[in-house]
């Protein structure tokens, strides 16, 4: 998962470090939260990808994405947006809103440029950030980020790699589907 990349307008590189890590997966589909800008632009600076999902993006212009999309993937249900409507930005009540109408479990969503992963009234949320490093507008880049889910049986791992351009972290976190709810489980 990955989104808001800014190509070629606001970044023109992926860290290396998440190049050569990806490029070294073997993932089944890729969810990206949009603002590629420019989506050839956009797949030039990253590894070959399998089936993306793309949700459009409020730079996306010109592009022909959708607006969202609802997937089943191993018992659960996922919703991909990138964000745009909400106030303020990645405001989880009203994810949640349109999580709950939609039925996802997990939502996947952008536009903060700020990877979170959040549990929030027994919905799952993730935000991988920018995976180049572009800021919100202004110049400059910050750090960069990309979530990773791994996904069997109602469980998903979900790691989020994380870099400040000198140094790559990960974080892991495990979730269960249980009667409905997302829990976080350790």
């Amino acid at each position: 998962m990955f989104g808001d990349l800014h190509v070629p307008t606001r970044a023109d590189a992926i860290p290396k470090a998440f190049y050569d890590y990806i490029s070294h997966q073997h993932y089944d589909l890729c969810l990206v939260t949009g603002d590629l800008v420019q989506e050839d632009k956009m797949r030039a600076v990253m590894p070959p990808l399998p089936t993306c999902y793309i949700a459009q993006g409020n730079m996306d212009m010109g592009a022909r994405h959708e607006f969202h999309h609802e997937l089943q993937i191993e018992g659960l249900s996922f919703l991909l947006l990138h964000g745009t409507q909400l106030r303020p930005r990645g405001n989880l009540d009203q994810l949640w809103e349109i999580a709950k109408n939609i039925g996802a479990h997990v939502t996947v969503h952008g536009h903060t440029h700020t990877p979170s992963i959040d549990v929030h009234k027994g919905r799952l949320f993730l935000n991988p950030g920018t995976i180049t490093g572009a800021t919100g507008g202004w110049g400059g880049r910050k750090d960069a980020s990309f979530l990773e889910a791994v996904i069997s049986s109602l469980n998903i791992d979900v790691t989020l790699f994380y870099t400040n351009w000198q140094v790559v972290k990960e974080s892991r976190l495990h979730f269960r589907l249980e009667d409905e709810t997302m829990t976080q489980v350790q």
